[in-house]
């Protein structure tokens, strides 16, 4: 009987112990409700990573814990697409679905190259194309390798291959070297004031001294509006100077026609068919001779001012002016423009402390460098972040606000787990209902 009443009171107890641990998950699971982030993206099929870890492919619901207080990164990743992320400082409640919808951006094929020159002034081509004078900033170059050279009287040439990054801007600062062995020219001509050219290259107005240059040939080009071009090759010592005095001619009835550009502001780069022919002076416009007669395409370029196309018709023996008042660039080259969207919209954007629109919005000529900004909207959380603007980038900004509210969202159907008090509740009576039969 003895052993009997032992054998009962071990199978209670073992029954009490497998009913703890059929209910032990259920009361887990409610100590850590899970939320939800449900993620879509445009293009679909990106990959989500949701703290590092993957998460699944766009659309999909990814859980977290509502118990996370270190924040949620979600990443979302496509081949030939910029990397998508944003941080959010708070997860959702307990059931609650908080949508993400995110804009990939096609990565960039095309970046910036910035050309500096010591002394500054050198003549700067990217592939053998058109010339530029230095310093200039090349936008929007395929990206890969470009062979960047530059031309300066008096030095030596300056090559070199540099590496185009998408969305990024390249510097390329070039140290001009002095010949070991030159000559100099001494140009003048009558009358003075005359454009003068040495090997094609513009090299200011007579009367001039050019210096460093390389011993050997050398052709001079000396032109001056109204007057047939004077051509002339000289040959240049080491350590001498060679004078050139160019007596001009009045333009002949079979000489070709003339252009001449004025700029406001001066110091723009004109170009006559695609070809460069210099730069426009301060009191002094840029005169382009022997023009064959016709119609002809005229592009004049500045930093930081709209480029300016139009065509000139010459004719034989006569001058033909362009003038030209030149317009601030609405994007300087020193800055970019950045596109801010929200869900929801209507939120105030502010950007270094100051307003700058309300959701969505584009913020046009943003100086380049850092910047903090931060998105305010009624019942939502302030977003708050940094963005880095290179000169000439468009970036695009799209931001999901976590609202303040703690009410939950809809649950999923489910059969909700057993509170503890239930279950303390179903042993007791079923070891209270096997006492008595004992």
């Amino acid at each position: 009987m003895v052993r009997m009443t032992v054998l009962r009171k071990g199978c209670l107890c073992l029954l009490v112990f497998v009913l703890i641990l059929l209910f032990l998950v259920p009361v887990t699971a409610e100590q850590e409700p899970m939320g939800y982030f449900e993620v879509k993206s445009n293009p679909q099929g990106a990959d989500v990573l949701v703290n590092g870890k993957f998460a699944g492919e766009t659309p999909v619901i990814a859980p977290v814990r509502t118990m996370n207080t270190n924040g949620t990164v979600i990443r979302i990743m496509m081949q030939g697409f910029q990397i998508w992320e944003q941080i959010y400082n708070q997860s959702p409640s307990s059931g609650e679905v908080v949508p993400i919808q995110a804009v990939l951006s096609p990565v960039s094929t095309v970046g910036s190259l910035k050309v500096s020159s010591t002394p500054s002034g050198a003549m700067v081509t990217v592939d053998n194309g058109n010339g530029q004078m230095a310093p200039w900033t090349y936008q929007d170059l395929p990206t890969g390798s470009h062979l960047v050279s530059l031309f300066m009287v008096g030095y030596e040439p300056y090559v070199k291959t540099v590496e185009i990054h998408p969305g990024e801007i390249t510097e390329l600062a070039a140290d001009m070297t002095l010949r070991k062995e030159s000559g100099t020219l001494e140009i003048s001509s009558d009358p003075g004031g005359a454009t003068a050219y040495v090997d094609g290259v513009h090299v200011g107005t007579t009367n001039l001294v050019v210096g460093n240059l390389p011993p050997g040939r050398h052709e001079v080009k000396i032109a001056h509006a109204g007057n047939d071009d004077y051509v002339e090759w000289l040959s240049v010592q080491n350590q001498a100077t060679t004078k050139v005095h160019a007596v001009l001619k009045p333009v002949s009835a079979t000489s070709g026609g003339f252009v001449v550009v004025t700029t406001e502001p001066p110091g723009a780069s004109v170009f006559l068919d695609d070809e460069y022919q210099g730069l426009t002076e301060t009191g002094k416009p840029l005169e382009i001779s022997n023009v064959t007669p016709g119609s002809h395409r005229i592009y004049v370029s500045s930093k930081n001012y709209e480029d300016y196309e139009a065509m000139a018709v010459v004719t034989s023996g006569t001058i033909t002016p362009v003038t030209v008042q030149m317009n601030p660039s609405p994007m300087p080259q020193a800055c970019g423009l950045v596109i801010v969207s929200s869900d929801p919209a209507g939120a105030d954007i502010m950007i270094d402390g100051q307003i700058r629109g309300t959701t969505p919005a584009t913020i046009e000529t943003l100086n380049s460098g850092r910047h903090t900004y931060s998105i305010r909207l009624a019942g939502y959380q302030e977003y708050n972040s940094s963005l880095d603007i290179i000169p000439g980038q468009v970036l695009q900004i799209n931001t999901v606000l976590t609202s303040d509210s703690n009410t939950s969202g809809s649950r999923g159907k489910g059969i909700p787990g057993p509170t503890p008090l239930l279950i303390i509740g179903v042993i007791v009576g079923m070891g209270f209902l096997f006492s008595r039969k004992i």
